[in-house]
């Protein structure tokens, strides 16, 4: 399951499982920890034994839930290590960690078992989420605000990519630190558009046109349309989205000039402007054009995979770490999709305009649960290292969040990511507010409505804010 399929069920409820059937389980949970998934090919973790004197216990909890990120936990059990010997030089004892790791299994159920430890005083010192999970937790005080921590700890810190901060923070407080990021190229068969008659270095030079604003989405179109008049690829088939709910669709909202946050006051933003001329950019898509079919939306994107990865589509958008999906899981070998298949930022709405991408980091918090948080906070800065998070990088394709990695040994082994990491200036983010995904979910249907032809763009726009509105009140600023 890709990452973002996965994160697609993060904004569902998390109270689907009563109180006493959680209760009833903590036991479970807890004293069982050692038996959570361990990644394949490697061996179960054992129970930690019991804290002896002057020794901290410290539990974390993560999750892929694709199975290649069980670095994710691995790198904080590495971290003990060091941490200790920064310890024993301070006469401070030592710590031990007991650590999970949660693969093949679903987001909802994994923020519903943080939900329910945290609301019975039983969430474990370290949690590991989606970084706009954090914001329902803050207002009933499940985690804490790291800032005071991260000062203590700057020098550990001070590498992480600037931007990355931005999709930590709620009214100027930071709750979390980056784990992972990534961002969403928009792909290109290169072998397409040889056959449109494009020479290689125009080809080889497409990334570098769209970075200067010289290739827009209305140029995408019309390469679209050129591709279907002679027959190069089917009609409905010169661009495709992804084809469910999922946080890509906003970087076309950001590319008309959208907000989705207000940094003072942390209330969520619509733009009215913007989302007209992003709904209208998709109906131009699927309606005027005709490079985008009508069915996209709702269909199986295991055969969204297979369509692309067949070659039959010009241009989709998708994930980087889509493309060590394409290898592993649809088994394209890498040097066809070298060969074929090409990879840039999202094209700017209009020729001189700023390209984007957006990206979704995984972050580690500390619980208000936690009796150690400055030890907690410690471990995950010794886990925040170019050799850690480049191992993890590099085994599940996700971008550097440090600007030191780049030089990191492992890191630099991996050609894809190499190439891709100029993307992180660009990104950006989900907002991080406790309704978005009321926001969310109002804002995919009504551009659903407008790629099925049901309601036009502008009168969309208008339904979509009132009934935003309706449900958001205060904590929606419209613009």
């Amino acid at each position: 399951m890709s990452k973002q399929a996965a994160t697609d069920s993060a904004t569902r409820s998390v109270y689907g499982l009563s109180r006493r059937r959680f209760l009833m389980g903590t036991g479970a949970i807890v004293a069982g920890v050692a038996c959570s998934t361990a990644p394949v090919g490697q061996p179960q973790q054992s129970a930690a034994p019991a804290a002896t004197a002057g020794t901290t216990k410290l539990t974390a909890w993560t999750i892929g839930p694709d199975a290649p990120s069980f670095y994710r936990r691995d790198n904080l059990v590495s971290a003990v290590e060091s941490l200790n010997k920064e310890l024993a030089a301070q006469n401070a004892g030592k710590v031990e960690l007991d650590a999970t790791f949660e693969s093949g299994g679903q987001w909802g159920d994994y923020l519903q078992k943080f939900t329910l430890a945290a609301e019975a005083k039983q969430a474990p010192d370290i949690v590991l989420a989606g970084h706009e999970n954090f914001a329902p937790w803050v207002g009933p005080g499940y985690v804490i605000a790291l800032d005071d921590l991260i000062k203590k700890n700057e020098a550990k810190f001070k590498d992480v990519i600037p931007t990355l901060w931005d999709s930590v923070k709620l009214k100027g407080k930071t709750y979390a630190i980056p784990q992972d990021t990534e961002a969403r190229p928009m792909y290109y068969r290169k072998d397409l558009l040889a056959k449109l008659g494009w020479s290689k270095d125009k080809i080889d030079g497409l990334p570098d046109a769209v970075k200067k604003g010289e290739f827009s989405m209305q140029d995408l179109f019309a390469t679209s349309k050129e591709a279907i008049s002679k027959g190069i690829v089917a009609e409905g088939k010169g661009w495709y989205h992804r084809p469910s709910k999922g946080h890509d669709h906003y970087m076309f909202y950001y590319l008309n000039g959208g907000e989705m946050q207000d940094k003072a006051s942390g209330k969520l933003v619509i733009t009215k402007s913007a989302l007209e001329k992003h709904f209208q950019l998709h109906f131009a898509a699927v309606k005027t054009h005709k490079v985008t079919s009508p069915t996209l939306i709702g269909s199986d994107f295991k055969i969204w995979h297979q369509t692309v990865t067949a070659g039959q589509v010009l241009f989709y958008n998708a994930g980087t770490w889509t493309w060590k999906e394409w290898a592993t899981t649809y088994k394209i070998p890498e040097k066809d999709l070298w060969d074929n298949v090409g990879f840039t930022l999202i094209p700017a709405a209009q020729r001189g305009g700023r390209p984007v991408t957006l990206s979704h980091p995984l972050v580690y918090m500390v619980t208000a649960n936690s009796k150690s948080p400055e030890l907690a906070l410690r471990l995950i800065a010794n886990a925040t290292t170019p050799e850690l998070n480049s191992r993890h990088s590099v085994e599940s394709a996700h971008l550097a969040i440090l600007t030191t990695q780049a030089k990191d040994p492992t890191y630099q082994k991996d050609k894809f990511l190499l190439a891709t990491g100029y993307m992180s200036d660009y990104t950006t983010f989900i907002p991080n507010h406790p309704k978005y995904g009321a926001y969310d979910e109002v804002l995919f249907r009504f551009l659903s409505a407008v790629e099925t032809g049901q309601v036009a763009p502008a009168a969309a726009a208008e339904q979509a804010i009132k009934e935003l509105q309706n449900q958001i009140k205060d904590e929606l600023i419209v613009k």
